[in-house]
Protein backbone atom coordinates (compact mmCIF):
# COMPACT_ATOMS: atom_id res chain seq x y z
CA UNK A 1 0.00 0.00 0.00
CA UNK A 2 2.81 2.40 0.84
CA UNK A 3 4.42 1.86 -2.58
CA UNK A 4 1.11 2.45 -4.39
CA UNK A 5 0.38 5.57 -2.38
CA UNK A 6 3.89 6.97 -2.96
CA UNK A 7 3.58 6.26 -6.69
CA UNK A 8 0.16 7.94 -6.90
CA UNK A 9 1.38 11.00 -5.01
CA UNK A 10 4.44 11.23 -7.25
CA UNK A 11 2.41 11.19 -10.48
CA UNK A 12 -0.02 13.65 -8.91
CA UNK A 13 2.78 16.18 -8.68
CA UNK A 14 2.34 16.95 -12.36
CA UNK A 15 4.83 19.28 -14.03
CA UNK A 16 6.91 19.64 -10.88
CA UNK A 17 7.56 15.90 -10.78
CA UNK A 18 8.50 15.59 -14.45
CA UNK A 19 10.75 18.62 -14.27
CA UNK A 20 12.73 17.00 -11.44
CA UNK A 21 12.80 13.72 -13.34
CA UNK A 22 14.17 15.43 -16.45
CA UNK A 23 16.86 17.24 -14.45
CA UNK A 24 17.97 13.98 -12.84
CA UNK A 25 18.05 12.21 -16.22
CA UNK A 26 20.15 15.05 -17.63
CA UNK A 27 22.62 14.65 -14.76
CA UNK A 28 22.84 10.90 -15.36
CA UNK A 29 23.45 11.20 -19.11
CA UNK A 30 26.02 13.97 -18.65
CA UNK A 31 28.04 12.07 -16.05
CA UNK A 32 28.02 8.83 -18.07
CA UNK A 33 28.88 10.68 -21.29
CA UNK A 34 31.83 12.63 -19.91
CA UNK A 35 33.24 9.74 -17.89
CA UNK A 36 32.88 7.51 -20.94
CA UNK A 37 34.93 10.06 -22.87
CA UNK A 38 37.79 9.78 -20.38
CA UNK A 39 37.50 5.98 -20.43
CA UNK A 40 37.67 5.93 -24.24
CA UNK A 41 40.62 8.32 -24.21
CA UNK A 42 42.51 6.08 -21.81
CA UNK A 43 41.70 2.90 -23.72
CA UNK A 44 42.71 4.34 -27.12
CA UNK A 45 45.88 5.85 -25.68
CA UNK A 46 46.99 2.67 -23.93
CA UNK A 47 46.25 0.49 -26.97
CA UNK A 48 48.18 2.90 -29.19
CA UNK A 49 51.26 2.95 -26.93
CA UNK A 50 51.23 -0.85 -26.67
CA UNK A 51 50.69 -1.52 -30.38
CA UNK A 52 53.07 1.14 -31.68
CA UNK A 53 55.94 1.06 -29.23
CA UNK A 54 56.10 -1.02 -26.05
CA UNK A 55 54.38 -4.34 -26.93
CA UNK A 56 54.32 -6.53 -23.78
CA UNK A 57 57.11 -4.51 -22.20
CA UNK A 58 60.66 -3.32 -22.84
CA UNK A 59 64.17 -4.13 -21.70
CA UNK A 60 66.34 -1.09 -21.06
CA UNK A 61 70.08 -1.11 -20.72
CA UNK A 62 70.73 -0.24 -17.08
CA UNK A 63 72.27 3.17 -17.94
CA UNK A 64 69.55 4.18 -20.40
CA UNK A 65 67.26 7.09 -19.51
CA UNK A 66 64.92 8.34 -22.26
CA UNK A 67 64.86 11.81 -20.66
CA UNK A 68 68.66 12.14 -20.43
CA UNK A 69 70.41 12.52 -23.78
CA UNK A 70 73.81 12.04 -22.10
CA UNK A 71 72.81 8.46 -21.28
CA UNK A 72 72.23 7.48 -24.91
CA UNK A 73 75.84 6.87 -25.91
CA UNK A 74 76.96 5.15 -22.70
CA UNK A 75 73.99 2.74 -22.85
CA UNK A 76 74.86 1.31 -26.28
CA UNK A 77 75.22 -2.41 -25.73
CA UNK A 78 74.98 -5.62 -27.70
CA UNK A 79 71.67 -7.48 -27.62
CA UNK A 80 71.53 -10.58 -25.40
CA UNK A 81 71.97 -13.72 -27.45
CA UNK A 82 69.04 -15.62 -25.93
CA UNK A 83 66.42 -13.15 -27.20
CA UNK A 84 64.46 -14.60 -30.16
CA UNK A 85 64.49 -12.29 -33.18
CA UNK A 86 60.79 -12.78 -33.86
CA UNK A 87 59.85 -11.79 -30.28
CA UNK A 88 61.78 -8.53 -30.01
CA UNK A 89 62.19 -5.20 -31.80
CA UNK A 90 65.54 -3.43 -31.37
CA UNK A 91 65.92 0.32 -30.83
CA UNK A 92 69.07 2.44 -31.02
CA UNK A 93 69.03 6.07 -29.86
CA UNK A 94 71.38 9.04 -30.32
CA UNK A 95 71.24 12.81 -30.38
CA UNK A 96 71.40 14.85 -33.58
CA UNK A 97 70.59 18.11 -35.32
CA UNK A 98 68.42 18.61 -38.41
CA UNK A 99 68.32 21.57 -40.77
CA UNK A 100 64.85 21.76 -42.34
CA UNK A 101 64.61 24.59 -44.87
CA UNK A 102 67.77 26.23 -43.54
CA UNK A 103 66.69 26.16 -39.89
CA UNK A 104 68.39 24.25 -37.09
CA UNK A 105 66.62 22.01 -34.60
CA UNK A 106 67.91 19.53 -32.03
CA UNK A 107 66.36 16.14 -32.58
CA UNK A 108 66.45 12.62 -31.20
CA UNK A 109 67.52 10.05 -33.78
CA UNK A 110 66.01 6.61 -33.30
CA UNK A 111 67.01 3.53 -35.22
CA UNK A 112 64.49 0.70 -35.34
CA UNK A 113 64.74 -2.86 -36.59
CA UNK A 114 63.49 -2.87 -40.16
CA UNK A 115 62.16 -6.41 -40.45
CA UNK A 116 59.65 -6.81 -37.63
CA UNK A 117 55.97 -7.66 -37.23
CA UNK A 118 55.53 -7.05 -33.52
CA UNK A 119 54.73 -3.32 -33.70
CA UNK A 120 52.59 -1.19 -36.02
CA UNK A 121 55.48 1.12 -36.87
CA UNK A 122 55.90 0.95 -40.69
CA UNK A 123 59.58 0.05 -40.39
CA UNK A 124 59.83 -2.00 -43.58
CA UNK A 125 60.13 1.21 -45.59
CA UNK A 126 63.42 1.92 -43.79
CA UNK A 127 65.12 -1.20 -45.15
CA UNK A 128 68.80 -0.57 -45.79
CA UNK A 129 69.84 0.55 -49.27
CA UNK A 130 73.49 1.47 -49.93
CA UNK A 131 74.08 5.11 -50.79
CA UNK A 132 70.47 6.05 -50.01
CA UNK A 133 69.75 7.82 -46.73
CA UNK A 134 66.12 7.49 -45.64
CA UNK A 135 64.24 8.70 -42.60
CA UNK A 136 60.69 8.54 -41.28
CA UNK A 137 58.86 10.87 -38.92
CA UNK A 138 55.46 11.35 -37.34
CA UNK A 139 52.81 13.71 -38.66
CA UNK A 140 53.11 16.13 -35.71
CA UNK A 141 56.84 16.64 -36.22
CA UNK A 142 56.35 16.87 -39.98
CA UNK A 143 53.72 19.58 -39.52
CA UNK A 144 55.97 21.62 -37.23
CA UNK A 145 58.90 21.35 -39.62
CA UNK A 146 56.66 21.84 -42.68
CA UNK A 147 57.93 18.66 -44.34
CA UNK A 148 56.26 16.31 -46.75
CA UNK A 149 57.14 12.89 -48.12
CA UNK A 150 59.86 13.21 -50.72
CA UNK A 151 61.46 16.29 -49.13
CA UNK A 152 65.13 16.29 -48.26
CA UNK A 153 66.83 17.75 -45.20
CA UNK A 154 70.29 17.79 -43.67
CA UNK A 155 70.94 15.62 -40.62
CA UNK A 156 74.04 15.91 -38.43
CA UNK A 157 75.18 13.40 -35.80
CA UNK A 158 78.24 12.40 -33.78
CA UNK A 159 79.62 8.90 -34.18
CA UNK A 160 81.10 6.59 -31.54
CA UNK A 161 84.59 8.10 -31.95
CA UNK A 162 83.31 11.63 -31.24
CA UNK A 163 83.53 12.90 -34.83
CA UNK A 164 80.66 14.89 -36.35
CA UNK A 165 79.24 13.98 -39.71
CA UNK A 166 76.27 15.14 -41.77
CA UNK A 167 74.45 14.18 -44.94
CA UNK A 168 71.19 14.78 -46.77
CA UNK A 169 68.25 12.48 -45.95
CA UNK A 170 65.06 11.82 -47.85
CA UNK A 171 61.71 11.79 -46.00
CA UNK A 172 60.29 8.48 -47.22
CA UNK A 173 57.38 8.17 -44.81
CA UNK A 174 55.20 10.36 -42.58
CA UNK A 175 53.15 8.10 -40.34
CA UNK A 176 49.99 9.04 -38.45
CA UNK A 177 49.76 7.74 -34.89
CA UNK A 178 47.94 8.71 -31.70
CA UNK A 179 51.17 8.11 -29.73
CA UNK A 180 53.11 11.34 -29.27
CA UNK A 181 56.03 9.60 -27.52
CA UNK A 182 57.17 8.17 -30.87
CA UNK A 183 56.51 11.37 -32.77
CA UNK A 184 57.42 14.60 -31.01
CA UNK A 185 61.01 15.77 -31.47
CA UNK A 186 62.38 12.63 -33.14
CA UNK A 187 63.14 11.08 -36.50
CA UNK A 188 63.31 7.38 -37.34
CA UNK A 189 66.01 5.57 -39.31
CA UNK A 190 66.61 1.94 -40.04
CA UNK A 191 68.80 0.49 -37.31
CA UNK A 192 71.24 -0.92 -39.89
CA UNK A 193 71.70 2.54 -41.38
CA UNK A 194 72.14 4.18 -37.97
CA UNK A 195 74.69 1.62 -36.80
CA UNK A 196 76.73 2.26 -39.93
CA UNK A 197 76.54 6.01 -39.31
CA UNK A 198 77.66 5.67 -35.69
CA UNK A 199 80.35 3.10 -36.43
CA UNK A 200 79.01 0.47 -34.03
CA UNK A 201 77.81 -3.08 -34.51
CA UNK A 202 74.81 -4.89 -33.02
CA UNK A 203 74.31 -2.29 -30.27
CA UNK A 204 70.93 -1.20 -28.90
CA UNK A 205 69.66 0.98 -26.07
CA UNK A 206 66.44 -0.93 -25.47
CA UNK A 207 64.14 -3.42 -27.15
CA UNK A 208 60.43 -4.23 -27.00
CA UNK A 209 59.40 -7.84 -26.46
CA UNK A 210 56.39 -10.05 -27.07
CA UNK A 211 56.70 -11.48 -23.55
CA UNK A 212 59.06 -11.24 -20.62
CA UNK A 213 62.31 -13.18 -21.05
CA UNK A 214 64.25 -14.64 -18.15
CA UNK A 215 68.01 -14.79 -17.73
CA UNK A 216 69.15 -11.56 -19.41
CA UNK A 217 71.36 -10.45 -16.53
CA UNK A 218 71.48 -7.32 -14.42
CA UNK A 219 72.52 -5.09 -17.31
CA UNK A 220 69.05 -5.34 -18.82
CA UNK A 221 66.13 -4.09 -16.74
CA UNK A 222 62.60 -5.11 -17.63
CA UNK A 223 60.03 -2.32 -17.81
CA UNK A 224 56.48 -3.64 -17.62
CA UNK A 225 53.42 -2.19 -19.35
CA UNK A 226 52.24 -0.75 -16.04
CA UNK A 227 55.51 1.14 -15.63
CA UNK A 228 55.61 2.40 -19.21
CA UNK A 229 51.94 3.46 -19.12
CA UNK A 230 52.13 5.09 -15.68
CA UNK A 231 52.66 8.65 -16.97
CA UNK A 232 49.74 8.45 -19.36
CA UNK A 233 47.49 6.96 -16.69
CA UNK A 234 48.49 9.73 -14.29
CA UNK A 235 47.41 12.27 -16.92
CA UNK A 236 44.00 10.60 -17.31
CA UNK A 237 43.59 10.39 -13.53
CA UNK A 238 44.23 14.13 -13.26
CA UNK A 239 41.64 14.82 -15.96
CA UNK A 240 39.09 12.57 -14.22
CA UNK A 241 39.73 14.33 -10.92
CA UNK A 242 38.98 17.64 -12.62
CA UNK A 243 35.80 16.18 -14.11
CA UNK A 244 34.66 15.06 -10.66
CA UNK A 245 34.12 18.72 -9.75
CA UNK A 246 31.62 19.05 -12.59
CA UNK A 247 29.91 15.78 -11.59
CA UNK A 248 29.61 16.99 -7.99
CA UNK A 249 28.17 20.34 -9.11
CA UNK A 250 25.54 18.71 -11.32
CA UNK A 251 24.59 16.25 -8.60
CA UNK A 252 24.34 19.08 -6.07
CA UNK A 253 21.93 20.99 -8.33
CA UNK A 254 19.80 17.86 -8.68
CA UNK A 255 19.85 17.38 -4.90
CA UNK A 256 18.66 20.96 -4.38
CA UNK A 257 15.78 20.40 -6.81
CA UNK A 258 14.59 17.26 -5.01
CA UNK A 259 15.13 18.79 -1.57
CA UNK A 260 13.07 21.88 -2.41
CA UNK A 261 10.34 19.73 -3.91
CA UNK A 262 10.09 17.66 -0.73
CA UNK A 263 9.98 20.73 1.51
CA UNK A 264 7.28 22.33 -0.64
CA UNK A 265 5.28 19.10 -0.76
CA UNK A 266 5.47 18.73 3.01
CA UNK A 267 4.27 22.31 3.50
CA UNK A 268 1.37 22.06 1.03
CA UNK A 269 0.23 18.61 2.16
CA UNK A 270 -0.08 19.27 5.88
CA UNK A 271 -3.74 18.30 6.02
CA UNK A 272 -3.00 15.14 4.07
CA UNK A 273 -0.36 14.20 6.63
CA UNK A 274 -2.85 14.84 9.45
CA UNK A 275 -5.46 12.69 7.71
CA UNK A 276 -2.94 9.84 7.43
CA UNK A 277 -2.25 10.08 11.12
CA UNK A 278 -5.98 10.20 11.89
CA UNK A 279 -6.69 6.96 10.02
CA UNK A 280 -4.00 5.15 11.98
CA UNK A 281 -0.80 5.47 9.99
CA UNK A 282 2.22 5.92 12.21
CA UNK A 283 4.89 8.52 11.62
CA UNK A 284 7.43 6.01 10.25
CA UNK A 285 4.99 4.92 7.54
CA UNK A 286 4.33 8.54 6.55
CA UNK A 287 8.07 9.28 6.41
CA UNK A 288 8.51 6.19 4.29
CA UNK A 289 5.87 7.41 1.80
CA UNK A 290 7.51 10.79 1.31
CA UNK A 291 10.98 9.21 1.06
CA UNK A 292 9.75 6.69 -1.50
CA UNK A 293 8.35 9.51 -3.61
CA UNK A 294 11.81 11.02 -3.94
CA UNK A 295 13.35 7.60 -4.61
CA UNK A 296 10.77 6.79 -7.28
CA UNK A 297 11.50 10.10 -8.98
CA UNK A 298 15.08 8.83 -9.23
CA UNK A 299 13.85 5.58 -10.77
CA UNK A 300 11.78 7.51 -13.30
CA UNK A 301 14.81 9.62 -14.16
CA UNK A 302 16.82 6.46 -14.88
CA UNK A 303 14.10 5.20 -17.21
CA UNK A 304 13.83 8.57 -18.94
CA UNK A 305 17.63 8.76 -19.30
CA UNK A 306 17.58 5.31 -20.90
CA UNK A 307 14.93 6.45 -23.41
CA UNK A 308 16.59 9.62 -24.70
CA UNK A 309 20.15 9.20 -23.44
CA UNK A 310 20.95 5.77 -24.90
CA UNK A 311 20.63 6.72 -28.60
CA UNK A 312 22.43 10.01 -27.93
CA UNK A 313 25.38 8.33 -26.18
CA UNK A 314 25.61 5.63 -28.85
CA UNK A 315 25.70 8.31 -31.56
CA UNK A 316 28.35 10.13 -29.56
CA UNK A 317 30.38 6.91 -29.37
CA UNK A 318 30.08 6.32 -33.11
CA UNK A 319 30.98 9.81 -34.31
CA UNK A 320 33.25 10.82 -31.43
CA UNK A 321 34.01 14.26 -30.08
CA UNK A 322 35.96 16.06 -32.80
CA UNK A 323 38.82 18.15 -31.47
CA UNK A 324 40.12 21.45 -32.88
CA UNK A 325 43.13 21.24 -35.20
CA UNK A 326 45.49 22.81 -32.67
CA UNK A 327 44.86 19.99 -30.15
CA UNK A 328 46.93 17.58 -32.24
CA UNK A 329 49.97 19.84 -31.92
CA UNK A 330 49.89 19.47 -28.12
CA UNK A 331 51.14 15.92 -28.53
CA UNK A 332 48.79 14.15 -26.13
CA UNK A 333 48.68 10.36 -26.38
CA UNK A 334 45.36 8.88 -27.47
CA UNK A 335 44.19 11.90 -29.50
CA UNK A 336 44.49 12.53 -33.22
CA UNK A 337 41.34 14.30 -34.41
CA UNK A 338 38.57 13.02 -32.13
CA UNK A 339 37.81 11.33 -28.82
CA UNK A 340 35.65 8.22 -28.96
CA UNK A 341 33.87 7.39 -25.69
CA UNK A 342 33.74 3.91 -24.23
CA UNK A 343 30.88 2.97 -21.91
CA UNK A 344 31.09 0.03 -19.54
CA UNK A 345 28.33 -1.75 -17.66
CA UNK A 346 30.14 -1.05 -14.40
CA UNK A 347 30.23 2.69 -15.13
CA UNK A 348 26.49 2.84 -15.87
CA UNK A 349 25.48 0.74 -12.85
CA UNK A 350 27.76 2.66 -10.47
CA UNK A 351 26.46 6.05 -11.67
CA UNK A 352 22.82 4.96 -11.40
CA UNK A 353 23.28 3.52 -7.90
CA UNK A 354 25.09 6.64 -6.66
CA UNK A 355 22.35 8.94 -7.98
CA UNK A 356 19.57 6.77 -6.51
CA UNK A 357 21.31 6.62 -3.14
CA UNK A 358 21.76 10.38 -3.07
CA UNK A 359 18.11 10.91 -4.00
CA UNK A 360 17.02 8.54 -1.24
CA UNK A 361 19.02 10.43 1.36
CA UNK A 362 17.95 13.87 0.13
CA UNK A 363 14.31 12.76 0.09
CA UNK A 364 14.50 11.57 3.69
CA UNK A 365 16.16 14.62 5.26
CA UNK A 366 13.27 17.15 4.80
CA UNK A 367 10.56 14.79 6.08
CA UNK A 368 12.22 13.96 9.38
CA UNK A 369 10.21 16.76 10.95
CA UNK A 370 7.08 14.62 10.54
CA UNK A 371 8.22 12.62 13.57
CA UNK A 372 7.70 15.78 15.65
CA UNK A 373 4.39 16.78 14.00
CA UNK A 374 1.20 16.91 16.10
CA UNK A 375 -1.81 15.23 14.39
CA UNK A 376 -4.32 17.95 15.43
CA UNK A 377 -2.10 20.73 14.13
CA UNK A 378 -1.57 18.87 10.86
CA UNK A 379 -5.34 18.57 10.35
CA UNK A 380 -5.73 22.30 11.02
CA UNK A 381 -2.94 23.12 8.53
CA UNK A 382 -0.35 24.15 11.10
CA UNK A 383 3.20 22.83 11.27
CA UNK A 384 3.60 23.04 15.03
CA UNK A 385 5.90 20.38 16.37
CA UNK A 386 6.40 18.87 19.76
CA UNK A 387 8.76 20.75 22.02
CA UNK A 388 10.38 19.08 24.97
CA UNK A 389 10.05 21.34 28.01
CA UNK A 390 12.43 21.26 30.85
CA UNK A 391 11.00 20.64 34.30
CA UNK A 392 10.80 23.72 36.47
CA UNK A 393 12.27 23.37 39.90
CA UNK A 394 11.45 25.80 42.69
Amino acid sequence: MIWKLAWRNLLGGGVRTWLNVFILSLVLVTIIGFHGMYTGWQKDGENGIINWHIAAGQYWQQDFDPYDSFSFEKSWQKMPENVPDADAVEFLVCQGVIYPRGRMKNITIKGVEEEQSLLELPTEILSYEPDRYKLMLGHRTAAKLKLQEGDRLMLRWRDSSGSFDATSFEVVKIFISNVSSIDQGQVWLGITQLRQMLGIKESVNYFSVRQQIAGLGEQWQFKSQDFLLSEFRALISAKIAGGMFMYALLTFLAMIAVFDTQVLALFKRRKEVGMMMAIGMNRKQIIRIFTLEGFLSGVLSVLLAAVWGTPLLLKFQEQGLHMPDYMDSYGVDGIIDALYPQYTVGLVIFTVLIVLLIMLIVSYIPVRSISQLLPVDALLGRMTVKVKRKKQYS
